[in-house]
């Protein structure tokens, strides 16, 4: 009982905190989404926007099997990831991102078998924008 409360309570928050980017992000306050992103990821993830940002895929993936996130902090991360990048732009730094968000939705499918047809629409976007900006 507890831990499906405590659970709960982790869900909303951080749905409350990706609204909140959204938010700011269709305001136009970059400064306010970055320092927003970057104070949950530390707190909720011990990990900065800008340490985040530049693992490399390796790394990424390293972090997210010895963290073991539950599966709605994954998902919670795939958006705060995903918002970060938008609008796509063609950079290596825009395409390390995307494919982190990649590898978020992949675990999700295959540990913890969840999909959503948000997420669903959004590795298909990813997915359009790398077939027409890159090899």
């Amino acid at each position: 009982m507890y831990r499906k409360d405590y659970i709960l309570n982790e869900v909303e928050k951080l749905t409350l905190v990706i609204a909140r980017l959204i938010g700011l992000k269709s305001a136009g306050k970059a400064d306010g989404f970055i320092q927003l992103a970057d104070s949950t990821l530390l707190h909720e993830y011990n990990i900065p926007l800008e340490g985040l940002l530049e693992l490399t895929i390796e790394g990424f993936k390293r972090t997210l099997e010895m963290e073991n996130y539950s599966a709605s902090k994954l998902d919670a991360l795939a958006q705060l990831l995903f918002l970060n990048s938008e609008p796509f732009a063609v950079n290596p730094e825009t395409l390390l991102a995307l494919q982190k968000v990649l590898i978020v939705f992949d675990l999700l499918e295959q540990k913890y078998h969840r999909q959503s047809f948000e997420n669903i629409n959004k590795r298909n976007r990813i997915y359009e924008f790398m077939n027409n900006n890159y090899d």
